[in-house]
């Protein structure tokens, strides 16, 4: 069970023994005997507690009581039913604000899923959040929650997490950046970006940014957050393009590949190898995906709505020997060209 911070002895250690107390009667669904109230409360103390402290603690909760129903115009009290059992008259009262159990653990379970953040001052500022919260409650320190149980990728991209404070500040507060970017040809330049979606995809963080200094019709486009040199904020306005939707950008990606001005593709392949027969319908490779497992069990056919793009290529080639691709003809031709380059390397 968690501990309560070590208080006996402390100048407040009366008040906190009261928030322990009301947390607890907060919580009851039926009245709580003498004994089994001063143990539940023994139970969340470094330092029990005896009898005499037990029962000036009762007189002060009552007091606050009182003073709390004169101030808030509400009749509330202890109840003491023929000194059988402790109970608020109120059901679910609870006299102090303070996180629970559950509130407790599911900010330290959100900490750990934070840590996609780790090296940036968001993590920072939102491990310092959650202590502040979690100290509230006179709970035991967020560093002695146990480490690693959410495991995440130790191999995020670290060049580009530093711009993500930046980013998630423009989005919110919907400001134009001026952002000095390097495209894959190495070519910089000065972009006057309004960002609306960061995105991570295989441990690489990216940005889906309308582009004020854009030549293209469709001027929201991915950029790699690895690329930004610096950011500055921009004069220009923040732009929201009325054809953009954060829910189906991606619609037809295969990661973070998106085609403006192409139609996706129905790609029709059927696996042979039974070993990753279960992996592929339990884990689908795109949302589109639709399959059909063989009345003799020997093959897998799958049939995915995706753009044409390097992605999907390196999806078919991740399985080697054990796909084949059969429509469309485009895909095959791709490939079967690529499989014979490939073949001639060796001869």
């Amino acid at each position: 069970m968690p501990r309560i911070k070590n208080i006996t002895g402390t100048s407040g250690a009366a008040q906190e023994r009261l928030i322990v107390m009301d947390e607890i009667l907060g919580g009851a669904n039926s009245l709580i005997n003498p004994e089994n109230f001063l143990r539940m409360i023994n139970d969340k103390l470094t330092d029990p507690i005896g009898k005499d402290n037990f029962n000036k603690d009762i007189s002060a909760l009552r007091s606050k009581l009182k003073d709390y129903s004169e101030k808030n115009n509400i009749e509330v009290y202890l109840l003491n039913e023929r000194h059988n059992g402790y109970s608020y008259s109120i059901r679910g009262f609870k006299l102090f604000e303070h996180i629970d159990e559950a509130d407790k653990n599911l900010l330290l379970y959100a900490t750990s899923l934070f840590d996609v953040f780790r090296g940036t001052t968001l993590h920072q500022q939102f491990h310092g959040v959650v202590k502040r919260l979690i100290d509230q409650s006179i709970t035991t320190e967020i560093d002695s929650f146990p480490k690693n149980i959410v495991q995440l990728s130790n191999n995020t991209q670290v060049n580009g997490k530093k711009w993500l404070p930046d980013i998630l500040s423009a989005i919110f507060q919907k400001n134009c950046l001026e952002v000095h970017y390097t495209n894959t040809k190495e070519v910089s330049t000065k972009k006057q970006l309004c960002p609306y979606v960061v995105k991570l995809y295989n441990n690489r963080w990216y940005m889906i940014a309308y582009d004020h200094t854009s030549s293209r019709t469709q001027k929201t486009n991915v950029f790699s957050l690895a690329n930004i040199k610096s950011i500055e904020c921009s004069t220009k306005d923040y732009v929201q393009d009325n054809h953009f939707n954060a829910a189906d950008y991606f619609n037809y990606s295969l990661g973070i590949w998106h085609e403006h001005e192409q139609d996706p593709i129905m790609v029709h392949l059927v696996f042979s190898d039974k070993n990753v027969f279960n992996s592929i319908i339990n884990n689908p490779l795109h949302h589109s995906q639709k399959h059909l497992l063989s009345d003799s069990n020997d093959t897998l056919n799958v049939t995915i709505t995706v753009y044409d793009c390097p992605e999907l290529y390196s999806l078919i080639y991740s399985y080697g020997a054990h796909v084949k691709v059969l429509a469309p003809q485009s895909a095959v031709d791709k490939v079967r060209d690529n499989m014979a380059n490939a073949l001639a390397l060796y001869k």
